[in-house]
This record gives structure tokens, sequence and C-alpha cells, in this order.
């Protein structure tokens, strides 16, 4: 009897910590399984925007494709003559040529600014349309197409803010642009208004080339280096016309001294979701009519990309220029001003960001004024009303080289219609 009791004793203390090990393996397993879902899952909304974004370019292709295909035929109906219909109407190649008025948009860019000075330059306290862009674009035929972009403004003149051909057909696999444009140097100078994070250029484009950036007549051409590495390399070439932009310092205002600049763009994809950019630049141009290049400008850019799922995503960039000037009157040595903002896109609709500016002007004179450089502090949020319409609220605070602060709150609405090259972003 007593072999039976501690022979059933013994079996129950065995058999019973088995169930508790079951049980804790059980429970592992789960937790495994959890946290093996939600790699999967994470790993699903990565692929998720990949997989938009190369359907994005896709359908860009696709468009441009279509475009030359229709186009190549057209012309080769115009060399074998017009359709002429039985009666010897040439009505049905009418038709098909009327497909090829040039594609029409129209971009409005509203600003309501509070400014901390009282007396101020026009469009401070109060609403303004500070631009009205009339765009016009089409393919002039397979190998080249043209652009034009006409501003309007309540307070401003008209001017042509861009008219230019671009050329693919070069020898090489170059692009040739001719006319009046934005050169490709850096980040911010290249795009326009309605492609800015914030309301206005940052301070060291303002100061250096102007308040409306800089675009210039001229040549510039463009090649994708085709190297064996995974990084992908732009090399620009340009010359354009002297002087600066509105209320720029960097470089002289006479136009009759070309100003030449080139820029390398290097981008790497790190992983299906996260992408680095990496720019560097240099222009050399003129402050008077002499045959003397006394000013040279130096940039480096870089933009960081992280897209945390299909809704989500962070920017990290920033611009340094360095000017190096010889033999000027206003200044002899090398001054530098730089940027560096950070955007995240938390929503769909729904994005924030700060930037912070720095910049040595110029002109500026030590003896009257106390600070060496303008440091800027700029907040803002964006609504994303949709593709074509954006809301959005900035306030800026200016530490100025006289001693003096400035406050701004712009309140901004972009509007855009039609078909156009530059869209909101």
């Amino acid at each position: 009897m007593k072999r039976i009791f501690f022979l059933f004793f013994y079996l129950f203390f065995w058999l019973f910590p088995l169930e508790v090990k079951a049980e804790v393996s059980v429970e592992q397993e789960v937790q495994q399984m959890k946290d093996q879902f939600m790699s999967m899952q994470k790993r699903l909304s990565e692929l998720e925007g990949k997989v938009i974004k190369q359907q994005e370019e896709i359908n860009a292709h696709a468009s441009q494709k279509q475009a030359y295909e229709e186009r190549i035929q057209v012309l080769e109906k115009q060399l074998t003559g017009p359709s002429v219909t039985a009666a010897g109407d040439s009505q049905p190649q009418r038709r098909i040529l009327g497909k090829w008025n040039p594609e029409i948009g129209v971009v409005a860019d509203t600003v309501f600014r509070i400014d901390s000075p009282k007396v101020d330059e026009e469009g401070a306290d109060r609403v303004s349309v500070r631009e009205l862009e009339l765009i016009l674009g089409s393919h002039v035929d397979p190998y080249s197409r043209l652009d034009a972009t006409i501003a309007f403004s309540d307070f401003e003149t008209p001017s042509l803010e861009e008219a230019y051909l671009t050329h693919f057909g070069l020898p090489a696999q170059v692009t040739a642009r001719l006319g009046k444009f934005k050169p490709k140097v850096g980040k911010a100078i290249p795009v326009h208004r309605d492609s800015l994070e914030t309301v206005d250029e940052p301070l060291v484009i303002q100061r250096y080339f102007g308040v409306e950036g800089y675009n210039k007549s001229g040549v510039d051409f463009s090649k994708m280096l085709n190297l064996p590495w995974p990084v992908t390399h732009q090399l620009s070439f340009g010359i354009l016309e002297g002087g600066n932009g509105e209320e720029g310092t960097a470089f002289g205002e006479t136009r009759r001294r070309p100003t030449l600049y080139s820029h390398l763009k290097n981008y790497l994809d790190v992983t299906d979701t996260t992408g680095i950019e990496l720019g560097l630049s240099h222009m050399i141009g003129s402050r008077d009519a002499d045959s003397h290049f006394e000013i040279q400008v130096f940039g480096v850019d870089g933009t960081f990309t992280q897209h945390l799922n299909v809704n989500q995503n962070f920017k990290l960039q920033g611009e340094l220029f360095s000017l190096d000037r010889k033999e000027t009157a206003d200044f002899d040595g090398n001054i530098w001003g730089a940027y560096a903002q950070a955007d995240f896109k938390f929503h769909p609709q729904w994005s924030a960001g700060f930037r912070y500016d720095y910049v040595q002007p110029v002109d500026n004179d030590r003896s009257l004024n106390p600070e060496k450089a303008d440091v800027g502090y700029t907040g803002y949020l964006t609504f994303h009303q949709s593709e074509f319409a954006r809301w959005r609220a900035q306030f800026s605070h200016t530490d100025l080289i006289t001693g003096r602060d400035n406050n701004e709150i712009l309140i901004q609405g972009t509007f855009a219609i039609g078909e156009h090259k530059h869209k909101i972003q």
C-alpha cells in the first residue's frame, strides 16, 4: 500500500510541472506570433507606401509616353496632308489639332500678414494676392517641351517668371533648357513657392539671391550619371545672365557679365522607406561690368526622408551657402548663411514643422550693427485640404543684426486649377 501511495505521489508532482511548462510554452508561442504579426503589418505598410510611389512614377511615365505617341501621330498626318472629307472639308484634321492647345493652369497664393514693424513694405499687415501664376506648357514635338509662367500680384507689376524650352534628344542622353528658368542650385532655389513647406523662402535665399528666389535667363545642361553603384547622380551645368533676384546681394546688379553654375545631386535609397540626398553647388559671377569674376558661391545641401507608413512621413532638410567675395567695395572676404528644417506629416491632411535660419549679410557694418548675423526661428502648421488646395499658419521670429527683432504671423491659402507643372505638394 505504501508503495502505491508513493508511486501516486511521485506521478502527481511529475505531471503537474509539465502542465505548467506546457502553459508557459503556449503563452510564449502566442507572444511570438503576435510579434511576428506586428512585424509583418509594419512591413506591409512600408511596401504599400513604396507601391504607391512606384505607381505614381509609372503613371507619370505612361502619360508622357502617350503624349509622345499622340504627337507623333499628328506630325505624321501633317506630313501626309490634311484629312479631307468627301465635300472637301478639312474639319476632322482641325479637331485633331485642337487637342494640342497648351496645358493651362492657374495657381493663386493669398497671404494674410501681420508684421511687428508698423512701417513696412507693401503686402504687410493686410490680405494680399501675393502671387497669381498663369502656367502654360505643352510638348513642341517628341523631343522638346515649352513651359512658361507669368506672375501677377495685387501690389506688383506682372512679370515673366519662367519661359524656357526643354530639349530631351541631345547626344549622350543630355537634357538642355534654354530661356528663363530657376537653376538647379540646392533645394529651395529650383522650386516654386507652392512647393515649399513654408510660406516664404529661407533667409539665406532671400538675403543672397532674392526675396522671391532666383530665376535668370540662360542655358543649362543636365545628365544622369550611370555609375556601377546604388547611388544615383545627376550633374548640371549652366550659363546665366548676371545679377541677383529682387533685393539679392550675392552678385552685382549688372547683367552684362554672366554667372556660371554647376550642381551635383546624389541620391541613395537606404531602405525601401528611407532616402538620403546630398548636393554640391558652385556659382561664379561678377559684381560689375568688368572682365573679372570676383564672387564665388559654394553650396551644400542635404535631405533625409523617412516614410513611416502610407500616411505619415518625416523630412529633414538643410542648405549652407558660403560667399567668397574678392576686390569688392562693400566686402572682401568670406561670409556664409544656412538653414535647417524639419517637416513631419503626421496625418493624411496635416503636417507641421520648424525652420532655423542663420545668415551673415553682405553689407553689414559692424561699427553700426552689434550683431554678426540675422537669426530666424519659424514654426508652421499646414492643412492639406486636397491636392489643389492648402492652408498654412506660420509664425516667424527674427533677431536682426541691428539688435532689434521682428515677428511675423502669416496665414496662407494656396489654390490651383487646370493643368500645371508644379502642383501643390
